[in-house]
């Protein structure tokens, strides 16, 4: 007995140094950047041009016959007329109507070009919340140092960015080092079905194969992570799928004074019971493990050494991890029920009953073994049918050259924060490019807290100035890099 005893020891002994040893060596990713490009930037001119283009109302509503076109032919006017030293260095091209294809010529045309992403088109504001502005939503306001309506973060602020950058850099004679292409879309907040699709499928049809591709998704944010010290730069390596999936059940109507054991309304109210129960299975995926190796070493201990050592604490890690939406959302395909419908009156059995559920699906999974789930948990009672069926996206590596010009980029620019790969939770048009490069990547240079982040599709959104100069900054690295 003795022996086993100081066996058991000895692998504990040996346990606890591989445990340590790992830690030991979980070390930060971060490094300094070169130093910021010298040009002076006017941010308050910045401001201006943002402004005039938050107050061009180029919504995209979700019925096509309503939107006004005109903001859409205004907006391409108003960057040429904001930017003339760009468009004498640009080559421009309408595709749809409304999208917008830049190239800027560079030196070496036998290096493989650059694409950045952004979109024209911006959400509606909900009927009723007008007066909830602190600033008229499409005014445009400078004030308290932020420029304030629908656009400034989602995402105008981007091709404000950019297009500041190449003015700057075209009054000095600059000239890049490679090609670079601008794709504005007009529909991204529709799917950019007649926007960033015509734009990718005409530049496939031309044989392009970007270096990389760079489009809204990820931001620097503070506090997002709480247990990390530092703002997260968090760098979008791909998106998950998407699902609008409708549940039906039907029933014999009648008085509800002799109902049957299960009504229609009851049907769909145990299936959608059943489905918010029995969740797709979290996962500690490689992209998760990816991002946890970026921001692990930032962390204080003991957290620092449980992500130094998923091998050992992997279950611990997803129960806790699982606890917050964030944190869930990355591990699993998460499920949201979000329309219910069915009944006439209190005292009439419904003949019909019905339940819309959202589904983002995470990388490693598909839309056909989404619905074999759904199916499955939902019961035979139940009809099943996807409305709409995005699959995922698919994951660009961070070893490339187009994740490391970022990291430098933000280095630079944003020299307190921590970079991250990550999955973006949402939709962008970066998917849409998918048949023109390998390595995509969404990221949107400011910094904001995450009770900001609710200002994007809601009430009083806004960026400061303070980070219109960081974006110029950003992009003027990119275009130097």
């Amino acid at each position: 007995m003795e022996h086993w005893s100081w066996i058991l020891i000895a692998l504990l002994v040996i346990l606890l140094a591989v445990v340590l040893l790992r830690t030991l060596f979980f070390r930060s990713k971060r490094f300094p950047a070169g130093p910021k490009s010298s040009l002076e930037i006017n941010v308050e001119k910045a401001a201006e041009r943002l402004a005039g283009a938050v107050r061009l109302k180029t919504v995209s509503e979700s019925d096509p016959s309503k939107i006004d076109r005109a903001p859409f032919r205004e907006i391409i006017r108003y960057l040429e007329q904001a930017y003339p030293r760009a468009h004498t260095v640009l080559e421009k091209e309408l595709v749809g109507e409304y999208s917008l294809l830049y190239r800027w010529k560079g030196r070496d045309s036998s290096r493989r070009p650059v694409l950045f992403s952004a979109h024209l088109d911006v959400v509606p504001v909900e009927e009723g919340t007008e007066e909830d502005w602190l600033y008229p939503p499409f005014s445009g306001a400078i004030a308290e140092g932020h420029v304030w309506g629908r656009g400034t973060l989602d995402v105008k602020c981007q091709i404000i960015f950019i297009l500041e950058a190449i003015e700057l850099l075209a009054a000095q004679g600059f000239v890049p080092s490679r090609d670079f292409y601008l794709a504005f879309g007009h529909d991204e907040e529709l799917g950019g079905t007649e926007g960033a699709a015509r734009i990718a499928s005409l530049l496939q049809s031309r044989g392009f194969d970007f270096e990389y591709v760079l489009d809204e998704g990820g931001c620097v944010n503070e506090g997002a992570i709480s247990l990390v010290p530092l703002p997260v730069a968090v760098v979008g390596i791909g998106e998950k799928g998407f699902a609008n999936i409708r549940l039906t059940a039907a029933g014999e109507g009648g008085h509800a004074s002799m109902p049957p054991p299960h009504t229609a309304a009851g049907i769909i109210g145990a299936a959608v019971a059943a489905l918010e129960k029995r969740q797709r299975p979290a996962r500690i995926s490689p992209y998760l493990k990816t991002m946890l190796s970026y921001i692990g070493p930032e962390m204080k201990f003991p957290y620092r050494l449980i992500l130094a050592n998923l091998w050992l604490f992997g279950p611990l890690f997803k129960r806790f991890f699982a606890a917050f939406p964030v944190g869930n959302a990355l591990l699993r395909t998460t499920t949201a029920v979000t329309m219910l419908e069915g009944g006439t009156a209190p005292n009439v059995l419904p003949q019909k009953a019905g339940a819309v559920l959202n589904f983002r699906i995470a990388p490693g999974e598909t839309g056909a073994e989404l619905l074999e789930h759904v199916r499955r948990v939902a019961g035979k009672k139940v009809q099943v049918e996807p409305l709409i069926l995005n699959e995922p996206s698919l994951i660009s590596p961070v070893d490339a050259e187009g994740f490391k010009a970022i990291e430098r980029a933000v280095y630079s620019v944003f020299p307190e924060a921590v970079v991250a790969p990550y999955i973006v939770m949402a939709a962008t048009d970066a998917v849409k490019y998918q048949s023109v490069c390998r390595n995509i990547y969404r990221f949107s240079p400011y910094q904001i807290s995450s009770e900001d982040l609710e200002r994007i599709h809601g009430t009083n959104e806004c960026i400061s100035l303070e980070n219109i100069r960081r974006g110029i900054l950003f992009f003027l690295e990119l275009f130097n890099g």
